[in-house]
């Protein structure tokens, strides 16, 4: 039986694949639109890119997502948008950004076009002013191996000058789009069909409910496996909407973010409240990945995966996060929305990992939310992330580490030092908080800030026992720790002359 009611670009369709299946092979297989192409499988590449659209808090956006790494069930109720949905409002004929592409050359072999025009149209849905900073960035995740980034480059500049003047209401957009030919009808017919509604509010039936395999975002589920089995549904954790929120609780005096396990990385750094209790911590969202993949991947994902050096837990970490788990089944009963009566049960996030990929989580049991505890009015908290890799961007790190701290009466409390990438699991750095937790802060002394910073660099380095890989030896690892505790000094103070004094 049909389980997924999806619009799929301008007519609603029950699809006959089953809810795991990932969207690209439901689009070239179920529905033959074969415009989207299969190239790495992995989310690498951007050739499966499509344009997804949702209703969430009374707004309708669309943005581009891998369809390789997105799980058929996640398109309940949504607009699934390909490239042949595109020319739908263009009378068959290019759109707008496909005419750029063509009249700059920007097209060599064409294998890789469908995406870049895919994450173009997005990044011109999006509320902002578009600028080339814009563009390129929705752009991080598409490759084009004929090397026509000069001339890709062009045609992102052309539509920056082409479409300087969009409004910024997000329903205007989208109605601009659609009079401009950028975006086909069918997101206006969307818009009113989802009128009064949110996408989410109702859980995939049957197979989502029962399954025992739990996906989030799936970008690290389907990269592991690519080709799931007929019939495959999981447990898709975007699909209960209490898991999708973000908003402020406290308790018993104790006061905290409450962040959905199923809240995606891109959601997670534009948050207002996100950057309201962390602030800065927007600057480091393009060290996770691409755009393609923070619209897809999640939170708790991140999590639940498990990697050492996972950047999104490293940050959460030093935050000194707690984890709210739910029973699965009772969540569900409570129709998605009754989260808080049930029974959560809490565990500090450096508590959940048990060793290499084992957790704290029961037969059964989700990981429904995360939680930051919220520094008291009077307080401002300080937070910086720190990687390497081998490549700058759209890389797994060596060694990832956060740091964050709030300063009271001159001094520094409340400390958390995260390290990724020395041992099995994500770990608390505990003797260099300890260096550092009730010390003075004097910017205005360079040199005994700097001190500090080795004190804390020092402490960090010899606490470590660091493991070796292919990506970096035990000793690389353990003088990465020490430059990167240097490296959070410089960032969080950078105007007291602290980098001269360290690096003179």
């Amino acid at each position: 039986m049909p389980s997924v009611h999806t619009k799929v670009n301008s007519s609603w369709r029950a699809l006959r694949s089953s809810e795991g299946t990932p969207v690209l092979d439901v689009l070239r297989g179920e529905l033959g639109l074969n415009s989207t192409k299969e190239g790495c499988r992995e989310g690498d590449c951007g050739a499966c890119a499509v344009l997804v659209g949702e209703k969430a808090d009374g707004i309708v956006r669309y943005r581009a997502m891998p369809s390789c790494l997105l799980a058929a069930g996640e398109l309940h109720d949504k607009h699934l948008i390909s490239l042949e949905g595109l020319v739908e409002g263009a009378d068959g004929g290019p759109t707008p950004v496909m005419r750029a592409f063509l009249e700059e050359n920007a097209s060599q072999c064409g294998f890789c076009t469908p995406g870049f025009i895919i994450s173009l149209t997005s990044w011109l849905a999006e509320p902002r002013v578009p600028d080339m900073a814009g563009a390129l960035r929705a752009v991080d995740g598409n490759l084009c191996r004929c090397t026509g980034y000069a001339a890709i480059r062009r045609a992102a500049a052309r539509l920056v000058k082409e479409f300087a003047r969009l409004p910024l209401d997000p329903k205007e957009r989208l109605r601009a789009l659609v009079d401009a030919k950028v975006l086909p009808p069918s997101v206006l017919e969307f818009i009113e069909e989802s009128a009064g509604t949110d996408a989410g509010t109702t859980v995939v039936g049957g197979g989502t409910v029962a399954g025992t395999t739990v996906v989030g975002g799936g970008t690290d589920f389907y990269v592991r496996n690519p080709e799931p089995e007929e019939g495959f549904a999981p447990f898709i954790t975007r699909m209960v909407p209490e898991f999708s929120r973000i908003r402020e609780r406290s308790e018993s005096g104790q006061a905290w973010l409450d962040i959905g396990a199923a809240v995606s990385v891109s959601d997670f750094f534009a948050s207002p409240e996100v950057r309201r209790a962390v602030p800065g911590i927007e600057h480091y969202e393009t060290t996770f990945a691409s755009t393609l993949i923070r619209n897809l991947a999640t939170v708790g994902g991140n999590i639940v995966n498990a990697s050492p050096v996972a950047d999104i837990t490293s940050m959460l970490l030093a935050l000194r996060s707690h984890l709210a788990i739910v029973e699965r089944e009772r969540a569900l009963r409570a129709g998605g929305s009754g989260i808080e009566r049930n029974p959560e049960r809490i565990v500090p996030l450096e508590h959940f990992f048990l060793g290499y990929k084992k957790l704290d989580l029961l037969p059964g049991e989700v990981l429904a939310a995360i939680r930051i505890p919220l520094v008291r009015a009077e307080m401002s908290r300080f937070f910086s992330f720190e990687k390497t890799s081998k490549r700058k961007n759209l890389d797994i790190a060596t060694v990832n580490t956060a740091i964050s701290f709030s300063l009271v009466d001159g001094r520094f409390t409340e400390v958390g030092v995260s390290l990724g990438g020395i041992a099995p699991i994500p770990i608390l750095c505990q003797p260099a908080i300890e260096a550092l937790e009730g010390q003075p802060c004097d910017t205005s002394d360079a040199r005994r800030l700097a001190a500090l910073a080795r004190a804390v660099a020092q402490a960090a380095r010899d606490a470590v026992h660091p493991i070796s890989d292919v990506r970096g030896s035990e000793e690389y690892r353990r003088r990465m720790v020490h430059q990167l505790m240097l490296a959070h000094f410089v960032r969080l103070f950078e105007s007291s002359g602290i980098a001269e004094e360290l690096f003179p």
